[in-house]
């Protein structure tokens, strides 16, 4: 009997030990029920990962268990670093097809890198009127969702 054939059967016969005797069964009592030799039932099992504790100890003899591994706060979090580094390399890129002041608008309005300003607050800046500061970041905003650069900024949003 193949692998798969016999995690199947040792699976179906756990579960109806379980259900009958309202407890796990030892390799022994499914080895005697299926006419299996218990080491290959021991085997099966480990192989199976039907079983896993979090609380166990991760390597036999030591005291960190599967939780401590998994959840780790000193650990840094390379995942996230990594996509927000793409990220922020797909938004110079989207916004190197903006003019000058289209891009800087755009950076101080959402506060890339920098501190968010007001449309107010960049009108100042810029000797414009809050009105324009609008115009010509809405003007920006539909310049970058009409570039093909839209729908990969898109892939990071969900």
């Amino acid at each position: 009997m193949n692998q798969v054939g016999s995690l199947n059967k040792i699976s179906k016969a756990f579960s109806k030990f379980e259900q009958e005797n309202e407890r796990r069964p030892s390799p022994e009592e499914l080895a005697d029920e299926l006419e299996i030799p218990v080491d290959k039932i021991s085997d099966t099992l480990k192989v199976s990962g039907r079983h896993i504790s979090v609380d166990a100890p991760f390597v036999e003899g030591e005291d960190n268990s599967l939780l401590d591994v998994l959840v780790n706060d000193d650990s840094p979090m390379a995942d996230r670093s990594l996509v927000n580094e793409s990220l922020a390399r797909e938004i110079d890129r989207a916004l190197s097809t903006l003019t000058d002041r289209e891009k800087e608008i755009i950076q101080m309005f959402f506060g890339i890198g920098q501190q968010e300003m007001t449309l107010e607050e960049i009108g100042d800046k810029f000797g414009l009127t809050r009105e324009r500061v609008r115009q010509i970041k809405e003007k920006a905003i539909r310049r970058l969702r009409q570039g093909n650069r839209s729908n990969l900024l898109k892939s990071y949003l969900g």
